[in-house]
């Protein structure tokens, strides 16, 4: 029996929706979405929509479920706890204690299967390159907006557009009044807590935390560092409005 499972095995398991559902890939995508694809489980609950004191009780719950369906196809030997009950979550995370929090991590082998697979739930629009394909652009092209996964991940960009619409919270770009059926729904989505201030107990809010704006208005805020505030880009769009050529 096998405490761990390969590469092909998560690629075989991802594909198999008798398995794993949308609420397991939304767990993965989620995770894999923060710095190093570890958080806390009450970070993924919030980013996934759940409330309460226990955010994460959702997700404990599925996880065991989850890992019962792979047991049934898969010989699978479960790590236990001290207590003699099963350690569910070892199949896909690595974990430890920080502080009165418990960190998930993905495991590499489901990370590679993820990827290889095209399911880990970043959104990347035709600007934004993340960060290690920026040492084969060459020079003459286009300013490139850099983004935080946060931003990239599609269960938080879907939460955040469907909260404020896709509509440009500075400008008030309409991509699908300006541009008919193929702009229904096209927005980018900023992060407004700048990266550097986010600590590791940072509880990711979708509606908070994210908002929707037009890539014109997206380059404008990343122009410093930390970027502008999207008050202070609207008082800069009132100011410019005012000036006579």
């Amino acid at each position: 029996m096998a405490t761990e499972l390969n590469k092909n095995q998560w690629i075989e398991i991802l594909n198999n929706r008798d398995l794993t559902n949308e609420i397991d890939l939304s767990i993965f995508q989620a995770l894999y979405s923060f710095e190093g694809h570890q958080a806390y489980a009450g970070q993924i609950g919030l980013l996934l929509g759940y409330k309460g004191k226990t955010p994460h009780s959702p997700l404990n719950s599925e996880i065991g479920r989850y890992a019962k369906r792979i047991a049934t196809i898969y010989d699978i030997e479960f790590t236990k706890r001290s207590s003699r009950k099963f350690k569910f979550w070892d199949l896909f995370f690595n974990g430890w204690d920080e502080g009165k929090f418990f960190v998930w991590q993905l495991k590499s082998e489901l990370i590679n299967a993820l990827e290889e697979c095209q399911l880990t739930g970043e959104f990347i629009s035709a600007d934004e390159f993340p960060n290690e394909k920026l040492n084969n652009l060459s020079e003459g092209i286009k300013k490139t907006v850099l983004v935080n996964t946060y931003e990239r991940n599609s269960k938080a960009r879907l939460q955040c557009i469907k909260y404020w619409k896709p509509v440009c919270r500075v400008c008030g770009f309409d991509f699908g009044l300006a541009y008919g059926d193929i702009g229904i729904g096209y927005i980018h989505v900023h992060h407004i807590v700048p990266v550097a201030k986010i600590g590791k107990s940072y509880q990711v809010d979708p509606i908070n935390d994210l908002v929707p704006v037009c890539p014109n208005c997206h380059s404008m805020l990343h122009t410093k560092n930390p970027p502008l505030s999207v008050e202070e880009l609207k008082q800069i769009i009132k100011n410019c409005s005012g000036i006579k050529s």
